[in-house]
């Protein structure tokens, strides 16, 4: 049975309403008399407030709502792991939700939190959201994502242009003339924000980047796997390389770059003797593939305590103005570049 409010006013013989004072320490105060008395109630019958509807009462339900993509793929599951950390830290509760890139569900999911009466909303990007439809929310929004796109959201942005550019730069240091792009679907903004990175790191060295050496993939192992078969076997390869294969993949994320490895291993390419891969992400599976990756990481838990503290200004403060911080990766470097190889950086 549950214990009420005033199942423990009855029990130390005062109003329901002194137990509220002397629980939420007033608006007016109780006796010491009447608060022992209601303390030593509390004990005896073990009654536990009602957290929510003391905090609706409060004007807050200490609760953050987080919309991601995937939460299974590494590095939206370590984002969500790191900000609900962060929150709970700090006293809130997460509310996560899956949309798996798809609208309808990102638009269905994004008002149930709002009907929710969560104190804010976490946008973790991959997501096919748009500016005008959050503008229509109350509740302050934070968004991992391109602040452009984001109108009236503070936002903490990767560095998803430079930090492409900055791994295929790594590939061109070891000489390779011939990269190919494995990335996923470019409706997404960090996907064509990583497309962009490249062309513009190829044309910067004045390397080939036409479209047939692009593969898009969805963020998965499965995804890689088909695009890495698409580039790297003789049948898939397209016409007007002229037979020649890639010698190197920038992959925009880990997760795809690990079905790439499965698909050179099938396909007897050598890793990174006969094709080089850098990826972008540093999740913890790059660390454990065979060979290790190279990859841009992402410093997640830097991401979600940059977030979170900026969201919950917001929330403590609507008047408090939007901030926008973009975030550059550093280079982790592993066995698939080449480096170990060759001995050099």
């Amino acid at each position: 049975m549950v214990v009420t409010r005033s199942d423990v006013a009855r029990e130390a013989g005062v109003s329901p309403a002194v137990v509220s004072y002397v629980l939420n320490n007033g608006p007016r105060p109780a006796s010491a008399q009447a608060r022992a008395r209601v303390l030593d109630a509390v004990q005896k019958l073990g009654y536990r407030p009602n957290a929510i509807a003391s905090a609706l009462r409060a004007g807050s339900t200490r609760t953050v709502g987080f919309l991601t993509p995937n939460r299974g793929n590494p590095f939206f599951g370590a984002l969500a792991e790191a900000v609900e950390q962060n929150l709970n830290d700090q006293g809130y509760l997460m509310l996560a939700a899956n949309t798996h890139g798809y609208q309808p569900d990102e638009l269905k999911l994004l008002r149930t939190f709002v009907d929710r009466r969560v104190d804010g909303l976490i946008i973790s990007g991959g997501t096919t959201l748009v500016g005008p439809t959050l503008q229509e929310v109350e509740q302050p929004v934070l968004v991992f994502d391109d602040p452009g796109s984001w109108a009236g959201c503070s936002s903490v942005q990767p560095e998803d242009h430079l930090d492409a550019a900055a791994a295929v730069d790594h590939l061109q240091n070891h000489g390779h003339d011939l990269i190919a792009c494995v990335v996923g679907p470019p409706r997404i903004g960090s996907e064509a924000r990583r497309l962009a990175g490249w062309r513009a790191q190829q044309r910067l060295r004045g390397v080939y980047a036409g479209d047939e050496l692009v593969a898009f993939a969805d963020q998965s192992e499965a995804g890689g796997d088909q695009a890495a078969r698409l580039l790297l076997s003789d049948h898939g390869r397209p016409a007007t390389l002229h037979g020649r294969r890639p010698t190197a993949l920038f992959v925009a994320s880990d997760v795809q770059a690990i079905g790439v490895l499965w698909a050179c291993h099938e396909l007897g390419v050598r890793v990174p003797e006969d094709v080089a891969v850098v990826s972008m992400g540093g999740t913890r599976a790059a660390a454990y593939s065979i060979p290790t990756l190279t990859t841009v990481r992402q410093d997640v838990v830097y991401l979600a305590t940059t977030g979170c503290t900026q969201l919950l200004r917001l929330v403590a403060d609507p008047l408090t103005p939007q901030t926008h911080l973009r975030v550059r990766g550093n280079l982790v470097v592993g066995q698939t570049c080449g480096c170990t190889v060759a001995g050099s950086g």
